[in-house]
């Protein structure tokens, strides 16, 4: 693989650099609306390049911060991720709670069926959850599942897996957690510095299916899974050549070290391995709007995001 100034790659970085920009005028200067000329940026849905300023996973980080009880703090952030809700303890009247005893699954329950019957969604449509128990209702099956997790037992593999993927597969064999879900969940751990092993969300990151479709716009081809991860680690390494510069062939003032996000977790100021796998699947959406395909959700300009 050759990186050219021709190339697709240089495309994606431009797409990556005018996204952040959109972020850096509207929250760091203050400017109003619009923030960019790109008509499909400013028309449509198009998630941040980082995955820390997404709404839901700022909203968790700020409700979970300072609990250091490590089964409470994976509790919480797994139960979070399944329904993945901006303010969602405040619509379900609670707190972060050290485990889900009848009581708490009593209140859980009624919370969401009350939700359900005001006529609002109890899921975030970002990603899908696996079924639960044939006949039971998903969210039921979900806590009901997680009132009988064993947590201690849980967090005694995950501290004992040689590898970040062995964590991760670890978090996969709690019940109704895909491969998708399982990586959000361990990408909001590394947060928390959660991994005795001291893992961030720049060690790993499993490659979702946006991400994939993402790759093969790109690069025209179907892709196998180390490909994937051979073409997804490129555009990791040349990131920092790809974006010195490309603030110029825009036409715009502000380099990327000056609109780079100064509370990324890791790898400031360029993207994490884990921000470039989210950063493709949006690149994604924003090619095939911009080629007439896929999609379209319409952007608001009084959301957060």
């Amino acid at each position: 693989m050759e990186y050219t100034k021709e190339g697709i790659e240089k495309e994606f970085f431009k797409f990556v650099y005018k996204r952040q920009l959109i972020w850096h005028k509207r929250f760091v200067l203050k400017e109003k609306a619009p923030w960019t000329n790109d008509d499909v940026l400013k028309t449509y849905k198009i998630i941040n390049v980082y995955r820390e300023l997404d709404k839901c996973t700022l909203y968790i980080i700020d409700k979970l911060k300072g609990i250091k009880d490590r089964e409470k703090l994976i509790l919480n952030v797994i139960f979070y991720r399944f329904f993945n809700q901006f303010n969602l303890y405040e619509k379900l009247g609670i707190e972060p709670f050290d485990k889900i005893d009848e009581l708490l699954r009593e209140k859980l329950v009624s919370s969401f069926e009350r939700i359900k019957q005001d006529g609002k969604a109890i899921f975030n449509n970002a990603y899908l959850i696996s079924s639960g128990e044939k006949g039971q209702k998903k969210h039921v099956s979900i806590i009901n599942n997680l009132g009988h997790l064993n947590l201690n037992e849980l967090i005694r593999d995950i501290d004992n897996s040689k590898s970040p993927r062995e964590s991760l597969e670890i978090i996969q064999t709690i019940p109704m957690v895909g491969p998708f879900l399982a990586c959000e969940i361990w990408t909001d751990l590394t947060y928390f510095k959660f991994f005795k092993q001291k893992w961030n969300d720049n060690d790993f990151v499993n490659i979702g299916p946006g991400a994939k479709l993402g790759l093969e716009i790109m690069y025209h081809f179907k892709l196998g899974k180390k490909e994937q991860e051979a073409r997804l680690d490129y555009l990791y390494q040349i990131q920092g050549d790809c974006l010195k510069d490309i603030h110029k062939e825009l036409g715009e003032a502000l380099e990327w070290k000056d609109i780079a996000f100064k509370g990324a977790f890791s790898n400031y100021p360029f993207l994490s391995i884990t921000n470039v796998e989210g950063s493709l699947c949006e690149f994604r959406k924003y090619w095939n709007i911009k080629h007439g395909r896929g999609k379209r959700r319409y952007f608001k300009a009084f959301s957060n995001n």
